[in-house]
């Protein structure tokens, strides 16, 4: 029933909800009341929830192709239980906020759940603002034969724009809503959302295609190597943090690329002996750090903790 176009994008997600919607629809599981996707790719995050709501309701059997009046209604974006919840969706008539999802907006989804309904309900959240698309920026909508024909952003959460006392005043109807219903939220990272909803969400990392990281991108924030100090080497961690988060790396590519630069550098150095024995005492906690990892560390305390033995010399 899943399109295989996500099958290359998010294959783990791909394959455990194409089991899971033959299950739900055969009557043997529940689908999960609250899910978070988190990674870069929002825009495919979106339209892989909104494929969950149409094969949930749909009248057959789920393909893409399906003219049943539930396919129709959400590839138009106008089912009436498939609700976009932003700044911009799903305001009451006294709502007047424009730049957070509202405490209001949850006594609207509350008030909406009050009410029967034949159809798996979904709130879909995430970030946004009015937005003219250029062609090409909708080409996955058309490949999935939804209507293009939006003029709003699609963007991840954060708890500047769904801050905690929204997220609190949801936690009733997250955990006991009404059968078939089901919240999806969408952002770049579980970190940016209240921990007690993401304690009752499922999170799948929908991260898209892999960011290819070369010599630039590190280059660019280790510059000042060799001379990292006490004073710098927080900030440079700080911004090889905001790098994997922005870029949804693993820290294991970071560090093997610093490992692969060092390396690079001791070659181009050899004949350098103070550089070489600096080089060489910091691929060794390069190295530690990697182990680090593996043993399941914080990124940040990893990172904190091999720049600064790399400014202190050991």
């Amino acid at each position: 029933m899943l399109n295989n176009y996500f099958k290359n994008k998010f294959p783990f997600a791909f394959n455990y909800f194409s089991n899971l919607l033959d299950l739900t629809k055969e009557g043997i599981r529940d689908f999960p009341q609250a899910l978070i996707f988190e990674g870069a790719d929002t825009k495919n995050q979106y339209l892989f929830a909104l494929e969950l709501a149409r094969i949930l309701n749909c009248q057959n059997n789920g393909e893409i192709d399906c003219d049943c009046i539930n396919c129709r209604w959400i590839k138009s974006h106008s089912h009436p239980c498939v609700n976009n919840v932003s700044q911009i969706h799903f305001k009451g008539e006294n709502d007047e906020t424009k730049t957070v999802i509202s405490v209001k907006q949850a006594a609207e989804i509350e008030k909406s759940l009050s009410l029967s309904s034949d159809y798996h309900r979904f709130f879909i959240f995430f970030s946004s603002r009015e937005y003219n698309y250029a062609e090409n920026e909708l080409a996955c909508f058309r490949e999935l034969l939804y209507d293009d024909n939006i003029n709003y952003s699609i963007e991840p959460l954060n708890y500047q724009t769904f801050n905690p006392a929204t997220l609190n005043a949801l936690l009733k109807s997250i955990e006991e809503p009404p059968k078939r219903t089901t919240f999806i939220f969408l952002t770049k990272s579980r970190e940016d959302i209240l921990a007690t909803i993401v304690s009752r969400c499922l999170v799948f990392k929908l991260s898209g295609e892999k960011t290819s990281i070369t010599y630039n991108d590190i280059l660019n924030i280790i510059s000042n190597y060799p001379n990292i100090t006490y004073q710098n080497c927080f900030d440079l961690s700080d911004m090889f943090q905001k790098y994997i988060k922005d870029e949804n790396i693993n820290i294991e590519e970071i560090l093997n690329k610093i490992l692969e630069y060092l390396k690079d550098l001791l070659k181009k150095n050899i004949s350098n002996s103070s550089f070489v024995l600096k080089i060489n005492n910091d691929i060794k906690i390069v190295n530690e750090a990697i182990k680090y990892k593996k043993a399941n560390m914080q990124d940040k305390i990893i990172l904190d903790t091999m720049f600064l033995k790399i400014a202190r010399g050991y």
